[in-house]
């Protein structure tokens, strides 16, 4: 039996540890962003798990397909606003203003740091690992996807938490064909600068 790696055990150390935090602030949405914000940072630590050297020279393409992901989630979010009215783009933007998101200094933060934090943990310990245990592949997407998932149940938005799943699978997937966090990083940024810009 393989010995549980030092990344794993702190995953599932910290990730406990964020949800009984977001539960005991359970309903007070106001602090959302500011939380979770928190744990990114304390979750950034997972750098040390990173060992991948950025001038790869298969960072071009992992931005390349890191594009191709971005247009799916774009596309993701343009079906998902047509079926249900809480993913349209001016419903989304009003959930972040409940959440804390009010200046765009806030977006700033959460484009640069949260975004790439958030990635560090998710896939590069937990998804990266799961990965490393030769278990069928889509279980290690679809873990990855209801984690990341899981942050947002406090939000109490039902359609919003599926649209977020769906989202994160797509990513699961794109992270699974590069094994580059750069690919999830550039397609979470581009997606949501591309709709601030059409939105805006």
């Amino acid at each position: 039996m393989k010995k549980v790696s030092k990344a794993l055990l702190w995953f599932i150390a910290s990730f406990i540890v964020f949800h009984v935090i977001l539960l005991i602030m359970w309903g007070e949405k106001n602090e959302y962003w500011y939380l979770y914000t928190g744990i990114m940072l304390i979750a950034g630590i997972s750098y040390v798990f990173y060992q991948r050297d950025i001038e790869s020279k298969r960072l071009l393409t992992s931005i390349g397909y890191g594009i191709i992901t971005a247009i799916l989630l774009i596309l993701c979010q343009l079906i998902f606003a047509a079926i249900n009215s809480d993913v349209k783009y001016a419903e989304l933007i009003k959930m972040l203003s409940k959440t804390g998101v009010y200046f765009k200094w806030q977006m700033l933060v959460t484009l640069l740091v949260v975004i790439p934090c958030h990635e560090l943990y998710m896939r590069t310990v937990l998804q990266k690992y799961l990965i490393h245990l030769h278990i069928p592949q889509w279980i290690s997407v679809t873990v990855t996807a209801l984690a990341s998932a899981s942050l947002f149940f406090y939000l109490d938005n039902t359609p919003l938490l599926i649209f977020i799943f769906i989202a994160q699978l797509i990513l699961s997937i794109s992270y699974l064909f590069t094994r580059r966090i750069a690919t999830t990083i550039v397609a979470q940024i581009m997606a949501i600068v591309v709709l601030l810009i059409f939105h805006g």
